[in-house]
C-alpha cells in the first residue's frame, strides 16, 4: 500500500492495467526527472542483453556462476549509465524481472547439452514472473517513453538533500547493483541445473510440483492482492472523484481479501516466488552439491528484504493514514507470524514507531 499519490503525471492511456501503477502511487517526479524516449529505453535494455552474451561468449573464467555474477553487474552498470544519461533511476525499473532471464538463458545456451525439463519449466517461472508485471503494472518505457521515478527514488533525494554526486553514488551501490544482486542470489541455486542440461539431470518428481504450485500461486496471489487494492481505492475515493483517480490520495487502509492477512501481501507473495526457485533447486540436485546455506539463502534474504521494504512503506502510512498504528497492531507486516514478534520487528525497523 502506498498512500501519498503522484504530483506530476504522464498519462500513456486510459486501459484499466495501464493505469494501475498510478493510481496505487508509485511513481512521481522531482525537478531533476529527466525524460527518457521509448527508444532509448529499448536500446538500453538490447545492451544490457548484449552485454550478458558477451560475458558468456568471451568469459573471463571457467567458472559459470562467476561468470553470470560478471554478467549481471555488467547489465546492471550499462543500465546505469543510461539513468545517469538521462537523470531517471527507474529505466532500471523492469532490470529486476529482465536480467534473471538473460542470464538464466546464458547458463542454458552455455551448458553442456540441451536443456532439461527441469530448466525450460525453471525459465518458464522466470518467463511468467516478468509477464505478469508487464502485463499488470505496464512500464512506459517500452511505450511512450518516462516521465516518471520510483517515489523510493524521490524519498532518497530528498533525504540526502538532492540529486547530486551523491544520489548518483547511492543509486549505481544501492538501487542498482543492490537488487541485481539480490536477484542473483535468489537465481544462482539453478546454476548448475542449466549449466549441467540434460545429461544425468534426475527426472522431474514430486518436489518439482511444489516447487512450480508455490511460484505459480506465489504469482496469482500478488494479482489477487493488487487487484483487491486497486478496488478498494476506487471504492474509497471520494464522489467525483473517479476521473482524478490517479492523482487522488486515498487516507484510508484497505484491509479486505489478502490485505486482512497481512499489511503487505503483495511483498509476502513476491519473496514465496523465491521460496519456489529455491525448492526447484534442490529438486535438481539429488547430489547435494549446491550447499544448503546456498540453496535457502537467496529466498530467506529475499524475505527479510521485503521485510525492511514493508517497513519503509509503513513508516510513509504513518505519516499520512490516520490509524495506520492500529492497523500495525492488528495486522502482521508480512507473514502471519505472531503480533507480538512482528511488533517487535516493527520498533527495530521503523523510525518512531512505539
Amino acid at each position: 500500500q502506498v498512500p501519498q499519490q503522484p504530483r506530476a503525471l504522464f498519462h500513456s492511456g486510459d486501459a484499466l492495467s495501464n493505469r494501475i501503477a498510478r493510481i496505487m502511487g508509485r511513481e512521481d517526479t522531482m525537478a531533476s526527472t529527466g525524460f527518457v524516449p521509448a527508444r532509448i529505453c529499448w536500446i538500453t535494455y538490447v545492451l544490457a542483453a548484449a552485454s550478458v552474451a558477451l560475458c558468456f561468449t568471451a568469459p573471463p573464467c571457467e567458472d559459470p556462476w562467476r561468470v553470470g555474477l560478471l554478467a549481471i553487474c555488467v547489465a546492471t552498470c550499462v543500465v546505469y549509465v543510461f539513468s545517469f544519461a538521462y537523470s531517471n533511476t527507474s529505466i532500471y525499473d523492469p532490470a529486476w524481472c529482465l536480467l534473471p532471464i538473460f542470464v538464466a538463458v546464458g547458463w542454458m545456451l552455455t551448458a553442456k547439452s540441451s536443456p532439461s525439463p527441469r530448466g525450460w519449466y525453471a525459465l518458464g517461472l522466470f518467463v511468467a514472473w516478468f509477464l505478469r508485471y508487464s502485463l499488470w503494472w505496464p512500464w512506459d518505457g517500452w511505450t511512450v517513453g518516462l516521465r516518471t521515478e520510483d517515489w523510493r527514488y524521490i524519498d532518497l533525494a530528498e533525504k540526502i538533500g538532492g540529486v547530486g554526486r551523491l544520489y548518483w553514488l547511492l543509486s549505481l551501490t544501492s538501487l542498482h547493483l543492490t537488487p541485481s544482486l539480490l536477484v542473483f542470489f535468489g537465481l544462482g541455486p539453478l546454476q548448475r541445473l542449466w549449466t549441467s542440461g540434460a545429461s544425468g539431470a534426475p527426472p522431474l518428481g514430486a518436489l518439482d510440483a511444489v516447487a512450480a504450485a508455490v511460484s505459480m500461486a506465489a504469482m496469482l496471489a500478488n494479482g489477487a492482492a493488487d487487484t483487491q487494492l486497486w478496488r478498494f481505492r476506487q471504492r474509497a475515493a471520494h464522489p467525483g472523484a473517479a476521473q482524478h483517480l490517479e492523482t487522488e490520495h486515498c487516507a484510508k487502509t484497505c484491509r479486505q481479501g489478502l490485505w486482512a492477512y497481512s499489511r503487505h501481501p503483495n511483498y509476502c507473495c513476491e519473496a514465496t516466488f523465491w521460496l519456489g526457485i529455491a525448492i526447484c533447486a534442490l529438486a535438481g540436485d539429488t547430489e547435494g552439491a549446491v550447499p544448503m546455506r546456498w540453496a535457502w539463502g537467496g529466498s530467506v534474504v529475499m524475505f527479510m528484504f521485503f521485510r525492511v521494504s514493508a517497513s519503509l512503506m509503513d513508516a510513509r502510512s504513518l505519516k499520512h493514514r490516520k490509524g495506520f498504528a492500529k492497523v500495525m497492531q492488528e495486522v502482521p507486516a508480512l507473514l502471519p507470524v505472531p503480533m507480538a514478534l512482528d511488533r517487535l520487528l516493527d520498533k527495530i525497523l521503523v523510525p518512531g514507531y512505539r
